[in-house]
Protein backbone atom coordinates (compact mmCIF):
# COMPACT_ATOMS: atom_id res chain seq x y z
CA UNK A 1 0.00 0.00 0.00
CA UNK A 2 0.82 3.61 -0.42
CA UNK A 3 2.11 3.48 3.81
CA UNK A 4 5.35 1.74 1.96
CA UNK A 5 6.23 4.38 -0.24
CA UNK A 6 7.35 6.81 2.31
CA UNK A 7 9.93 4.23 3.30
CA UNK A 8 11.68 5.46 0.23
CA UNK A 9 10.41 8.16 -1.09
CA UNK A 10 9.88 9.75 2.65
CA UNK A 11 12.49 12.86 3.62
CA UNK A 12 14.34 12.09 7.17
CA UNK A 13 15.38 13.96 9.44
CA UNK A 14 19.26 13.97 11.71
CA UNK A 15 17.32 11.41 14.12
CA UNK A 16 16.05 9.12 10.94
CA UNK A 17 12.59 10.14 11.44
CA UNK A 18 10.32 10.94 8.90
CA UNK A 19 9.73 14.48 7.94
CA UNK A 20 8.26 15.01 4.53
CA UNK A 21 6.60 11.48 3.59
CA UNK A 22 7.05 11.74 0.48
CA UNK A 23 9.29 14.56 -0.58
CA UNK A 24 11.97 12.79 -2.01
CA UNK A 25 15.07 11.51 -0.28
CA UNK A 26 18.45 9.76 -1.63
CA UNK A 27 18.39 6.11 -0.38
CA UNK A 28 20.74 5.06 2.53
CA UNK A 29 23.75 3.95 0.35
CA UNK A 30 23.43 7.26 -1.50
CA UNK A 31 23.45 5.60 -4.58
CA UNK A 32 20.19 6.16 -5.87
CA UNK A 33 17.73 9.39 -5.46
CA UNK A 34 13.72 8.39 -4.15
CA UNK A 35 12.36 11.45 -6.27
CA UNK A 36 9.79 13.54 -4.69
CA UNK A 37 6.08 12.31 -5.05
CA UNK A 38 4.66 15.60 -4.71
CA UNK A 39 7.05 17.41 -7.27
CA UNK A 40 5.00 17.05 -10.95
CA UNK A 41 9.16 18.15 -12.19
CA UNK A 42 10.27 14.69 -10.16
CA UNK A 43 7.42 11.38 -10.19
CA UNK A 44 4.48 13.43 -8.87
CA UNK A 45 1.95 12.47 -11.21
CA UNK A 46 -1.01 15.08 -10.31
CA UNK A 47 -1.22 15.75 -14.12
CA UNK A 48 -1.32 12.06 -15.40
CA UNK A 49 -4.70 10.42 -16.06
CA UNK A 50 -5.17 7.40 -13.12
CA UNK A 51 -5.17 4.87 -16.07
CA UNK A 52 -1.38 5.58 -16.55
CA UNK A 53 -0.35 5.50 -13.21
CA UNK A 54 -2.04 1.96 -13.17
CA UNK A 55 -0.03 1.32 -15.94
CA UNK A 56 3.34 2.25 -15.07
CA UNK A 57 2.44 0.58 -11.36
CA UNK A 58 1.42 -2.12 -13.12
CA UNK A 59 3.94 -2.85 -16.15
CA UNK A 60 6.69 -0.73 -15.20
CA UNK A 61 6.31 1.17 -18.46
CA UNK A 62 4.44 3.40 -20.37
CA UNK A 63 5.35 5.38 -23.35
CA UNK A 64 7.36 8.61 -21.92
CA UNK A 65 8.18 6.65 -18.07
CA UNK A 66 9.49 3.94 -16.93
CA UNK A 67 10.99 2.31 -13.68
CA UNK A 68 14.64 1.24 -12.94
CA UNK A 69 16.67 0.71 -9.79
CA UNK A 70 15.01 0.02 -6.75
CA UNK A 71 11.88 1.28 -7.84
CA UNK A 72 12.13 -1.84 -10.90
CA UNK A 73 12.11 -4.35 -7.69
CA UNK A 74 8.74 -2.92 -6.67
CA UNK A 75 7.23 -3.64 -9.28
CA UNK A 76 8.55 -6.62 -10.37
CA UNK A 77 8.10 -7.87 -6.85
CA UNK A 78 5.14 -6.16 -5.45
CA UNK A 79 3.31 -3.83 -7.50
CA UNK A 80 2.56 -5.83 -11.02
CA UNK A 81 0.45 -8.27 -8.68
CA UNK A 82 -2.10 -5.99 -7.19
CA UNK A 83 -5.29 -6.10 -7.85
CA UNK A 84 -6.87 -3.64 -9.91
CA UNK A 85 -8.71 -2.19 -7.50
CA UNK A 86 -5.69 -1.80 -5.15
CA UNK A 87 -3.77 -0.16 -8.03
CA UNK A 88 -6.65 1.87 -8.72
CA UNK A 89 -6.50 3.02 -5.30
CA UNK A 90 -2.88 3.81 -4.85
CA UNK A 91 -2.79 5.72 -8.44
CA UNK A 92 -5.88 7.79 -7.11
CA UNK A 93 -4.05 8.65 -4.00
CA UNK A 94 -0.65 9.78 -5.65
CA UNK A 95 -2.41 11.80 -8.18
CA UNK A 96 -4.49 13.66 -5.12
CA UNK A 97 -1.17 14.80 -3.11
CA UNK A 98 -0.82 18.05 -3.45
CA UNK A 99 1.76 19.76 -5.60
CA UNK A 100 4.95 20.93 -3.88
CA UNK A 101 8.26 21.79 -5.55
CA UNK A 102 11.52 19.81 -3.88
CA UNK A 103 13.97 22.56 -2.59
CA UNK A 104 16.72 23.02 -5.50
CA UNK A 105 19.66 24.40 -5.08
CA UNK A 106 21.47 27.31 -6.88
CA UNK A 107 22.31 27.05 -10.71
CA UNK A 108 26.00 25.84 -11.85
CA UNK A 109 26.68 26.19 -15.05
CA UNK A 110 28.88 23.77 -17.06
CA UNK A 111 32.17 25.38 -18.10
CA UNK A 112 32.72 24.96 -22.12
CA UNK A 113 34.79 22.59 -22.22
CA UNK A 114 33.02 19.95 -20.39
CA UNK A 115 29.88 20.47 -22.37
CA UNK A 116 32.12 20.44 -25.85
CA UNK A 117 33.25 17.22 -24.51
CA UNK A 118 29.84 16.46 -23.62
CA UNK A 119 27.97 16.65 -26.89
CA UNK A 120 31.32 14.69 -28.56
CA UNK A 121 31.02 11.51 -25.81
CA UNK A 122 27.12 11.63 -26.23
CA UNK A 123 27.79 11.38 -30.13
CA UNK A 124 30.21 8.49 -29.74
CA UNK A 125 28.18 6.83 -27.30
CA UNK A 126 24.31 7.57 -26.56
CA UNK A 127 23.11 9.37 -30.52
CA UNK A 128 22.56 5.52 -31.66
CA UNK A 129 19.84 5.36 -29.60
CA UNK A 130 18.72 8.11 -27.66
CA UNK A 131 18.55 10.60 -30.68
CA UNK A 132 20.72 13.51 -31.77
CA UNK A 133 18.76 15.84 -30.14
CA UNK A 134 17.67 13.53 -27.64
CA UNK A 135 14.30 12.48 -28.93
CA UNK A 136 14.66 9.01 -28.44
CA UNK A 137 12.48 5.80 -30.52
CA UNK A 138 9.16 5.52 -29.81
CA UNK A 139 8.42 2.13 -27.27
CA UNK A 140 11.92 1.87 -27.26
CA UNK A 141 14.47 4.00 -26.30
CA UNK A 142 13.52 6.74 -23.62
CA UNK A 143 13.72 10.46 -24.92
CA UNK A 144 16.39 12.46 -23.82
CA UNK A 145 14.97 15.61 -24.14
CA UNK A 146 12.38 17.11 -21.33
CA UNK A 147 12.78 13.74 -19.38
CA UNK A 148 12.21 14.16 -15.98
CA UNK A 149 15.32 12.27 -14.58
CA UNK A 150 17.68 14.32 -16.78
CA UNK A 151 16.38 17.85 -14.89
CA UNK A 152 16.03 16.44 -11.60
CA UNK A 153 18.18 19.17 -9.27
CA UNK A 154 19.89 15.67 -8.25
CA UNK A 155 21.57 13.75 -10.93
CA UNK A 156 22.28 10.49 -9.01
CA UNK A 157 19.20 8.59 -11.17
CA UNK A 158 21.09 9.66 -14.41
CA UNK A 159 24.31 9.27 -13.32
CA UNK A 160 23.43 5.87 -12.26
CA UNK A 161 21.44 5.35 -15.55
CA UNK A 162 25.02 5.60 -17.35
CA UNK A 163 26.89 3.98 -14.88
CA UNK A 164 24.90 0.66 -14.31
CA UNK A 165 23.01 0.80 -17.19
CA UNK A 166 19.29 1.03 -16.73
CA UNK A 167 16.66 -1.78 -17.14
CA UNK A 168 12.75 -1.88 -16.49
CA UNK A 169 11.33 -4.76 -14.61
CA UNK A 170 10.21 -7.51 -17.08
CA UNK A 171 6.03 -7.98 -16.35
CA UNK A 172 3.61 -9.35 -17.88
CA UNK A 173 2.02 -6.36 -19.24
CA UNK A 174 5.48 -5.22 -20.30
CA UNK A 175 7.47 -8.85 -20.40
CA UNK A 176 10.78 -7.54 -23.35
CA UNK A 177 11.82 -4.49 -22.08
CA UNK A 178 14.81 -2.71 -23.67
CA UNK A 179 17.90 -1.97 -21.16
CA UNK A 180 20.30 0.20 -21.49
CA UNK A 181 24.11 -1.34 -21.31
CA UNK A 182 26.25 -0.11 -18.70
CA UNK A 183 29.01 2.12 -19.15
CA UNK A 184 30.81 1.72 -15.72
CA UNK A 185 34.01 0.33 -17.55
CA UNK A 186 34.24 2.17 -20.75
CA UNK A 187 33.95 5.76 -19.38
CA UNK A 188 35.88 7.96 -16.79
CA UNK A 189 34.22 10.10 -14.13
CA UNK A 190 35.16 13.19 -15.57
CA UNK A 191 33.51 11.76 -18.79
CA UNK A 192 30.54 10.63 -17.61
CA UNK A 193 30.24 13.58 -15.82
CA UNK A 194 30.91 15.64 -19.08
CA UNK A 195 27.90 13.51 -20.55
CA UNK A 196 25.72 13.88 -18.03
CA UNK A 197 26.04 17.94 -17.59
CA UNK A 198 25.62 18.33 -21.52
CA UNK A 199 22.41 16.66 -20.89
CA UNK A 200 21.35 18.56 -18.11
CA UNK A 201 22.02 22.20 -19.99
CA UNK A 202 20.69 21.09 -23.76
CA UNK A 203 17.11 21.01 -25.02
CA UNK A 204 15.62 22.81 -23.46
CA UNK A 205 16.93 21.58 -19.54
CA UNK A 206 18.08 23.75 -17.06
CA UNK A 207 19.76 21.98 -13.94
CA UNK A 208 23.10 22.64 -12.42
CA UNK A 209 26.58 20.80 -14.18
CA UNK A 210 27.75 17.32 -12.74
CA UNK A 211 30.96 16.96 -11.07
CA UNK A 212 33.37 14.06 -11.44
CA UNK A 213 33.05 13.60 -7.38
CA UNK A 214 29.53 13.32 -8.04
CA UNK A 215 30.25 10.28 -10.41
CA UNK A 216 32.74 8.38 -7.97
CA UNK A 217 29.92 8.42 -5.35
CA UNK A 218 27.21 6.26 -7.47
CA UNK A 219 30.28 3.66 -8.62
Amino acid sequence: GVAHCAACHGSRNAWGATSKPLGGERLHDDRWYAPSLHDPREAGVQDWPTERVVALLRDGWVEGASVAGPMAEVVFHGTQHLPASDLSAVAIYLRDLPAMPAPVHDFVAAEADQLAAGERLYGQHCADCHGKTGEGRAGVWPALAGNRVVGMDDPTNLLQAIVGGGFAPATAGHPQPYGMPPFRTLLQDEEIAAIASFLRQRWGQHASAVRPLDVERVR
